[in-house]
């Protein structure tokens, strides 16, 4: 008998405990590695066990009891295959298996597993990450319109304000961009973002699908300048750097069309948004193949006012299905558009960090999920929080189920084939039927719209910053300015958001959707890399 069968003996031969069925299960899995040569079919056949006995489900430390039984049967699929052992292809099998359950410890747990599966982008490394030689000028040349001349660039009208950006429309067609530093901002991120441009503009080239990439224009010492004169005017909190730092750069007069537009006159119909999405799903998905991550598709919080004493900085961390926090603003701007990603600040290398690849193929699955639902509640941006009776708004009429669930299978779809570069089979089906009624459900009732200013997170606040908080969330400057600070938490209205204040998403469905999209883009990814289709 080898060690593998003595270890699997008294599971094979009656039920165990919680506590002995896990201590066996990780004395297995410590074993393997002794054991490359035994016959692997009293393992699943304790793996189907433990994976299926209601009694284990309900005990707390469940998820890590699964953790286990998922982390053996990834040591068996990660063996060498050679086409004919059929063992790491059956460990793969009950991983996905286990994933498609309805119990979340088991899904989680299997699902992660899954996503962190070893990828030859981990074993290869893509190069460092693009940089503009490390030093910021001394004196940034000032962007005027002499400086503009000397790199054949005319503006034929006034500057006008994107957000933090000048914009201008140039001679030649193009739209001329200025993208402002912003006061707690480090300037390497502007150098940061004109150096992917550079860098991404070869990538790009190969794909048959439309990535417009911003053409930076570039000095003799870098690619930092001084913004125009007009930026001394910005609009009332922008918050610019005091220096007035920036970055130039053209592009296509479509960058700044998003794709959930309110104007009936720049608002996609169904065709265009459907393409939209699937064409940015895709870009994502193969950017992040070739081991580069767009980090913040669209800004995902747990929590904002709690981000400056967070170490996450309240940023969403979707694996642990916390409340998600302003679902709905965090939409108005997303990164994304007609013309493709932008934003460049926020890539970053990602190979060779396997379960930070799974957080984010997740996180863009939800930000592209949530932008798909907010197309519909931007036809009618005016009804949103609480009618005169002090109801939530129900907004459920303006979505169009069979175009959001056609959405939601085209997101998944593109981004499984951005990133596998195989076909999702057709048949499979992307998510249950009734997660597209829950998505409209949670999405077009705004039930949670309360956000709490701890007395903690005041204290954290000297008094002018704590009077724009408030501010910036509705109240009259007179008030926010009068109002005491640090007596008491401050209830705000500043929904909606999934899920109340320091609670559970009211949504679970969007974290099964993230956790099993991520883990099926990777596991599809693994199995062609094995059979040498990659």
């Amino acid at each position: 008998m080898t060690l593998l069968e003595q270890l699997a003996q008294p599971l094979l031969t009656a039920r165990q405990d919680f506590s002995a069925a896990f201590m066996i299960i990780n004395q297995i899995k410590a074993a393997l590695p002794e054991t490359p040569d035994a016959g692997l079919a009293p393992l699943f056949q304790i793996c189907e066990q433990l994976m299926t006995d209601p009694g284990y489900r309900c005990q707390k430390q469940a998820y890590f009891f699964y953790r286990s039984v998922a982390q053996t049967l990834q040591r068996v699929a990660l063996r060498s295959d050679t086409g004919e052992d059929p063992d790491p292809r059956r460990a793969l099998q009950l991983l996905n298996t286990g994933m498609m359950q309805s119990h979340e410890a088991l899904r989680r747990a299997m699902a992660e597993t899954l996503g962190s599966l070893p990828l030859a982008i981990d074993r290869v490394p893509q190069g460092p990450e693009p940089i503009d030689g490390g030093m910021l000028p001394e004196s940034p040349p000032l962007c005027d319109a002499r400086w503009l001349a000397d790199r054949g660039i005319q503006r034929i009208n006034g500057w006008e304000w994107q957000g933090r950006s000048l914009r201008a429309v140039t001679r030649s067609g193009e739209m001329l961009v200025v993208k402002c530093l912003r006061k707690d901002e480090d300037p390497a991120s502007l150098v940061r973002e004109a150096a992917w441009m550079d860098y991404l503009k070869t990538v790009a080239a190969s794909y048959d699908r439309t990535f417009v990439i911003p053409r930076s224009l570039p000095h003799d010492q870098g690619h930092l300048v001084k913004a125009p004169v007009a930026s001394r005017h910005a609009p009332v909190g922008t918050g610019l750097h005091p220096q007035r730092y920036a970055i130039a750069f053209t592009v296509s007069p479509d960058y700044f069309h998003y794709p959930n537009e309110a104007h009936p006159q720049r608002r996609l119909d169904a065709r265009q948004i459907s393409e939209v999405l699937g064409r940015n799903a895709w870009l994502l998905g193969r950017l992040m193949a070739e081991g580069i991550a767009h980090t913040a598709l669209i800004p995902l919080f747990h929590n904002r006012a709690q981000g400056h004493r967070r170490e996450d900085g309240g940023r969403y961390r979707w694996p642990h299905a916390g409340r998600l926090d302003r679902w709905l603003a965090s939409c108005r701007y997303p990164n994304f558009g007609v013309s493709g990603l932008r934003d460049f600040e926020h890539f970053e290398r990602v190979e060779g960090r396997p379960c930070f690849r799974y957080e984010i193929i997740g996180s863009h699955l939800i930000s592209l999920v949530l932008v798909a639902g907010s197309y519909f509640r931007q036809q009618r941006p005016d009804r949103v929080g609480f009618d005169a009776s002090g109801r939530p708004v129900d907004v459920r009429d303006l979505f169009d189920r069979e175009l959001f669930q056609n959405m939601l299978r085209d997101i998944f779809r593109f981004y499984y084939e951005g990133f596998t570069d195989g076909v999702w089979c057709a048949h499979q089906p992307v998510m249950p039927d009734i997660t597209v009624d829950r998505m409209i459900e949670e999405m077009g009732v705004d039930r949670h719209m309360e956000e709490v200013l701890r007395v903690a997170d005041q204290g954290a606040m000297d008094r002018s910053t704590f009077a724009a908080f408030l501010e910036a969330r509705g109240i009259p400057r007179d008030e926010a300015r009068q109002m005491p600070k640090g007596r008491e938490d401050i209830p705000l209205m500043t929904g909606p958001h999934l899920g109340g204040f320091n609670q559970a998403i009211s949504l679970p469905e969007l974290i099964a959707f993230a956790a099993t999209g991520s883990a099926r883009c990777v596991l599809g990814r693994f199995r062609r890399e094995r059979e040498g289709l990659i």
